[in-house]
């Protein structure tokens, strides 16, 4: 297998639905994709032998809140270190970008907690945060 390769770019919207899918996440109108990610703040994505493997984006208001979204490495490629260099990179741009106090949010999906742990952020509930919240929004 080729290393794998970091490049800052946004994936298609077919890319994106493709990603999600493989890990189990469902897919969204590419129409709607095609609006919303380049409204992302920073977005990497892993390539393997030319094949999109991976990404991770940012999104928020550039100054008081980043919230790391889309951290997808699709299952044949997972524990080859890849989401670790996906995370290098998106702890790399908020270390440049955010400011004291800046809030920095994800929401890990389930088992994955230990792996953002060790970039500092804390498992919810605490004695003073409560748990992180969703709704997933039907029209």
């Amino acid at each position: 297998m080729e290393p794998c390769k970091i490049i800052e770019a946004l994936p298609s919207a077919e890319e994106y639905n493709r990603l999600r899918q493989a890990v189990g996440w469902g897919t969204y109108q590419e129409s709607v994709i095609r609006c919303a990610l380049p409204h992302s703040l920073y977005c990497v994505c892993a390539f393997v032998d030319g094949l999109l493997v991976g990404m991770a984006r940012i999104i928020g208001d550039a100054g008081l809140v980043y919230y790391i979204q889309d951290v997808i490495v699709i299952p044949g490629y997972q524990r080859c270190g890849i989401g670790s260099q996906l995370m290098d990179h998106i702890m790399a741009y908020i270390r440049d970008h955010a400011s004291d106090h800046t809030i920095i949010g994800l929401m890990s999906a389930y088992g994955k907690e230990p792996f953002y742990e060790k970039y500092g952020f804390i498992n919810r509930p605490t004695e003073k945060l409560g748990a992180g919240m969703t709704i997933f929004w039907r029209a």
